[in-house]
């Protein structure tokens, strides 16, 4: 059975990728010709027409967005490259400079201390970091946003905590939310191409680590996340860990054993 879903997921990610590859070149005229049509006929027809330009446009738009991310999804776990010891403090500073305009705008407040090596790729554990952020943003419910990234040992892992003060999940969705293409609000409430956490999920656990969200936190929404950790790491003393990287064992539950 396990081998069958190995040989699915593998003939399902060769499907994206060639998919979103065969369908870049028509979506681009598609979206060039429509872009064409509101730049020189804009107002020259009347609104209805102008209406139908715009929502061709928009499809078009996202569209492009969706074969994107999912090609970015199909790419995760396909490079030969061995994972090596990452800076967690360095891909989650890309993120933030990544998400600074969205970050100001919003007003958006990032609470953490220094964080840890792990064994990852930069670009990828980045793209975690930045979809969490987004997440949290989008999510907000019209308040500034207030997130709070923290790390414990785990041995043989890290454990992330990354919080926000936004709308909340709802328990039954703890597993939806990772799929693929699942979506909880409408797009037009709240854009995006439901890809995000599928992928986030795909990036940890090609790095050997698991994600889930903490249904017990109902200040907004607790995402926890293990990463492995060094070998050098495990054999350092727990009195060398600095004060930013302990949390009490309280404050951030365990996942429970299937």
């Amino acid at each position: 059975m396990a081998k069958e879903l190995a040989t699915s997921n593998s003939e399902l990610e060769q499907f994206a990728y060639v998919a979103s590859h065969d369908l870049q070149e028509p979506l681009r005229k598609v979206a060039s010709f429509t872009q064409l049509l509101q730049r020189r006929y804009g107002g020259q027809l009347d609104a209805r027409a102008d209406q139908y330009i715009e929502f061709a446009a928009d499809g078009a738009r996202r569209m492009q967005a969706l074969i994107n991310d999912l090609l970015q999804y199909s790419r995760v776990g396909r490079s030969a490259r061995e994972p090596s010891l990452v800076s967690s403090d360095a891909a989650l500073a890309q993120a933030r400079n990544n998400l600074a305009a969205a970050m100001e705008e919003t007003g958006a407040t990032v609470e953490t201390g220094h964080l840890p090596l792990v064994l990852a790729e930069l670009p990828l554990l980045t793209a975690v970091f930045q979809n969490l952020l987004s997440n949290s943003l989008k999510f907000s419910g019209g308040k500034p946003p207030r997130i709070v990234i923290t790390c414990t040992r785990d041995e043989p892992f890290w454990l992330f905590s990354f919080s926000d003060n936004g709308i909340g999940i709802e328990p039954e969705y703890a597993e939806r939310i990772f799929v693929i293409f699942q979506r909880l609000h409408e797009r037009t409430a709240y854009p995006g191409t439901g890809i995000g956490l599928a992928m986030t999920r795909k990036i940890i656990e090609y790095f050997g680590g698991r994600i889930w969200l903490d249904t017990s936190y109902t200040e907004g929404s607790r995402f926890l996340f293990t990463l492995p950790m060094p070998d050098e790491t495990m054999n350092e003393s727990r009195e060398d860990e600095t004060p930013d990287q302990q949390t009490p064992d309280d404050e951030i539950p365990k996942e429970a054993d299937d």
